[in-house]
């Protein structure tokens, strides 16, 4: 096995091609989709502003993270090789910023599943660019699969995460025709990249914010809740919907 951060100009390749395998899985669910987007300049709408929200939450969660405003230079905000590839940051600001064009488009059905398809797949291939960079990696371990890096054992917490994530992709993939509405599928996949990344980042060096957990990790909990939470509703509106009360015809007495 290769050592993380022994390949950087490989791991730029393996990012930018996340980015495309991630493009060409959204394509392929669209075809799977029973309501795919809207064609025409509502779907181009909605790709920018996933597109745009994500990259500016990504940007922007990272920014913050570098300590801003007293920590980070602000002309770093518009520095593509500053960094600002936050993932949890970019799904967030992503997911608000559709939903925000979806309502002015006045879009009531759910558009979430080729996302809930492309997102893993484009992230587990960027992962494994995160491996060959060399960042993202993990705390130190004494676990026998441990990698050396600069002389320490780590977590190969990159791996875990690629890993984790073609396995949620199976999950998803073999939900899907399940379910009984489509978009259901993005709340699942919340769940359950929500539960992935929270159990990951017990291998990651991260600075405990509140009762041990880090930041991600009470993201990650919210990600899981939203998910949850949102799956109950709209199982509760399909039980509701389906309860139609039985009017008594005209003339008809009931029994007993």
């Amino acid at each position: 096995m290769p050592e993380p951060g022994g390949n950087p100009i490989l791991g730029s390749s393996l990012h930018a091609l996340g980015y495309v395998v991630g493009s060409l899985v959204f394509i392929l669910a669209q075809r799977m989709s029973r309501q795919p987007l809207p064609s025409g300049r509502p779907r181009l709408i909605l790709l920018g502003s996933a597109l745009i929200g994500g990259i500016l939450g990504a940007k922007m969660s990272q920014w913050l993270a570098l300590g801003w405003p007293i920590g980070a230079d602000p002309l770093a905000f518009f520095n593509p090789a500053s960094g600002g590839r936050t993932v949890l940051g970019g799904i967030i600001c992503g997911w608000v910023a559709v939903e925000l064009a979806k309502s002015r488009l006045g879009i009531r059905y759910s558009t979430g599943l080729p996302f809930a398809l492309a997102l893993p797949a484009g992230e587990a291939v960027g992962r494994l660019g995160c491996w060959f960079n060399g960042c993202c990696g993990g705390r130190e371990s004494s676990l026998p699969w441990a990698v050396m890096h600069n002389g320490t054992a780590l977590h190969p917490s990159q791996l875990y995460m690629a890993a984790g994530l073609l396995i949620l992709l199976a999950s998803l993939l073999r939900l899907r025709p399940r379910l009984e509405q489509a978009g259901d599928l993005f709340l699942y996949y919340l769940a359950g990249y929500g539960l992935l990344r929270f159990l990951v980042e017990f291998t990651r060096s991260q600075d405990a914010l509140f009762f041990g957990l880090s930041l991600a990790q009470w993201i990650c909990l919210l990600f899981v809740s939203a998910g949850i939470l949102g799956l109950l509703a709209r199982r509760r509106d399909r039980r509701d919907n389906q309860t139609v009360p039985q009017e008594t015809a005209p003339g008809e007495q009931a029994n007993g």
